[in-house]
């Protein structure tokens, strides 16, 4: 009889899990992506400035130079397979790949001995639903987005992609032949005033987009052209570019913007070359002034063979001039790096140790790089040389406008800024351990132009020569 009893108990449960869970399992599909990255990056010569408070593009002095941070970073992309219709996709991050920095996740009570993970960063930061219709495919939920090289929209999980661009969107992806046509409608984070309780003082950032895009297979051949408008509210949280420059600690005056945005894609492939480029061009209102700007970048890349391919990357982000009459700047997407250091690190943060320390996007500047890529089984080495030229420049007697900041500032130097951003070179060596792991070592050697000794007064900052070295770890599954 105990045997008996013994048999019951786990044959019971068993009938009920397998009855209760069996529709379940045979309805559902479920899979995971994902991606595990560990680095660590040190970097040589960053600071050009004395301490305290300073103006132009200086960096102020820091005690932790060289600066020496790590990142952790883990990303699980789970699919649920409804049925052949409907599919269920979301992004939980483990960290960030930004600011998820080795020890930086300290214990309720301290004992500088070990590090505790129940402060550690776990979010949704994308959790969205796909319906295939008769009218096309439509999503619904936070989702990344994508357009183009990504210089609006980059939602791309490269190595060196930190800020994703995702947002509360519904699209409609309908295809006609070769053309598809898409709405979209997205509404970001509302940035409200910092201290406002109400949320009716919130103003969200909402894009309405219109999306078409042209494939021809046999052409090789992709044409694509968005209309994008963003809307922003007064209490958005966006720094206002003509207000006055704030006291340090200050709260910084914010604005709304209401602008379009036309931005055009192509590429094409044609043997071993292949073109991309994106145009994106800017009009309306940015607190209340009229905004106009052109921009773009075009990518060329040549295949000679399985194992060495040459590329090529030239680029144009307008900057604002003295003028306060219109605004013209445009800033790329932070994700858009074109080299490891002179676009890559914000070299003003690791020196005040606060915000993002890879948020420094491409903006008042003209760039060319040229890279060559070879493989030799399972090891990849790339060398890549850059140079960069400024947009606008202080004339060295009326305010200007820095593009770090975000506002206009005194220029008492007499002395004209130079366009001047330097040159770069790197070397990049990867071995993949298997199909799955990969190591990577990135070193850059930055040489500052002169556009940054200008100081805004009549002394000048010291410029250094900075050096950067990026030792990592990734696993995609």
């Amino acid at each position: 009889m105990p045997y008996v009893q013994q048999f019951l108990r786990v044959l019971i449960p068993s009938v009920l899990t397998v009855g209760f869970l069996s529709p379940v399992a045979q309805a559902l599909d479920f899979d995971w992506r994902g991606q595990f990255r560990a680095e660590t990056n040190t970097i040589f010569g960053y600071s050009n400035a004395p301490a305290g408070p300073t103006s132009g593009y200086s960096v102020p002095l820091n005690a932790d130079t060289p600066a020496n941070f790590q990142n952790l970073f883990l990303s699980l992309k789970p699919r649920i397979l409804v049925n052949d219709n409907v599919s269920i996709h979301g992004d939980l991050w483990f960290n960030a790949p930004d600011t998820g920095l080795f020890g930086s996740n300290a214990p309720t009570n301290p004992t500088f001995s070990n590090t505790a993970t129940g402060n550690a960063i776990l979010s949704a930061r994308t959790f969205f639903t796909e319906v295939a219709t008769d009218f096309g495919t439509f999503r619904i939920g936070r989702m990344p987005l994508q357009y183009g090289l990504g210089l609006v929209w980059n939602s791309d999980s490269g190595r060196r992609s930190r800020l994703p661009s995702y947002g509360d969107a519904m699209t409609l992806t309908t295809k006609l032949g070769a053309f598809k046509f898409s709405p979209i409608f997205v509404k970001y984070a509302q940035q409200g005033p910092a201290g406002a309780t109400n949320p009716a003082l919130n103003s969200g950032i909402t894009d309405y987009a219109l999306s078409l895009s042209y494939t021809n297979d046999d052409e090789q051949l992709d044409v694509g052209l968005m209309f994008l408008r963003r809307l922003a509210g007064q209490n958005s949280g966006v720094i206002d570019p003509f207000g006055s420059t704030p006291a340090p600690g200050a709260s910084l005056a914010t604005t709304g913007y209401a602008y379009n945005l036309w931005d055009f894609y192509a590429k094409k492939k044609s043997g071993i070359f292949t073109f991309a480029a994106e145009v994106p061009i800017a009009s309306g209102l940015v607190s209340s002034q009229v905004y106009s700007s052109v921009s773009g970048a075009l990518n060329a890349k040549a295949e000679f063979s399985e194992s060495l391919t040459v590329k090529a990357n030239v680029g144009s982000a307008s900057g604002q001039s003295n003028s306060t009459s219109k605004f013209t700047a445009f800033y790329f997407h932070p994700d858009y790096r074109p080299g490891l250091l002179m676009f890559n690190y914000n070299y003003l943060n690791i020196a005040n140790g606060s915000g993002s320390f890879y948020n420094n996007p491409v903006t008042n500047a003209r760039f060319l790089s040229l890279a060559g890529e070879y493989s030799s089984g399972k090891f990849s080495h790339e060398l890549l040389g850059l140079v960069g030229f400024a947009d606008q420049v202080s004339d060295g007697a009326t305010p200007y406008f820095n593009s770090w900041s975000g506002h206009y500032q005194t220029d008492t130097s007499g002395i004209a800024q130079e366009k001047s951003l330097g040159f770069e070179l790197d070397y990049s060596l990867g071995y993949d351990w298997d199909e799955f792991t990969r190591f990577g070592i990135d070193t850059g050697l930055y040489f500052p132009g002169s556009f940054f000794k200008f100081s805004g007064t009549p002394t000048q900052n010291n410029v250094k020569t900075i050096f950067g070295v990026q030792f990592g770890m990734t696993v995609k599954f």
